[in-house]
């Protein structure tokens, strides 16, 4: 059976060392999950080009990243758990949060606990929500094209989750402080 390649910068095909590039500069260091995409040139692109479109969304960076880890979490993906943990905390998103999406329990904030609720569910769902599942998102401040923007999160998650599943992907030494079963401190 053939074996999915953990590429490097020298060792990864041409269209994908930009790429690759990038995402050092970005993380400070090549996330193992690039490693494994540069293989699939236009799978990395793919990744990187949607991420940036999500950058543009209009929920702030920890958000972003908190839909991210909620979705990781649905999907248990250890990798993305670990990686949207260290971002959210380095965007502001408080330990007692983080804790709280990683342990399935209550968000103690109102607005974050229907960002994260409505994301899991439609993960959870694949899409298949109720009416008052919207309700209580728009209650908290939410718009529909937040449900758009949304969406596009949990795309790329869904992508880079399957994926770290499929290539049974080890979380980055950088990423250990941030593992699954570990609390994360402020």
């Amino acid at each position: 059976m053939k074996q999915f390649i953990k590429h490097t910068l020298e060792s990864a095909p041409e269209e994908a060392k930009a790429n690759l590039e990038y995402g050092q500069k970005k993380y400070g260091m090549l996330p193992n999950l690039f490693r494994y995409m540069s293989g699939a040139p236009a799978t990395l692109d793919a990744y990187i080009n949607l991420s940036k479109i999500f950058n543009d969304t209009s929920f702030t960076a920890g958000e972003q990243h908190l839909i991210m880890l909620a979705t990781s979490v649905v999907n248990k993906c250890d990798y993305c758990t670990a990686a949207h943990t260290r971002a959210a905390k380095a965007n502001g998103i408080s330990s007692t949060i983080l804790n709280a999406v990683r342990k399935g329990k209550e968000v103690p904030d109102s607005r974050l606990a229907a960002l994260v609720e409505i994301t899991q569910k439609i993960t959870v769902t694949r899409g298949n929500i109720e009416a008052e599942d919207l309700a209580s998102f728009y209650e908290q401040g939410f718009a529909p094209e937040n449900v758009m923007e949304l969406i596009v999160g949990i795309s790329i998650k869904t992508i880079s989750n399957y994926i770290n599943h499929i290539t049974e992907n080890v979380i980055n030494d950088e990423l250990q402080p941030f593992a699954v079963g570990k609390e994360v401190e402020d």
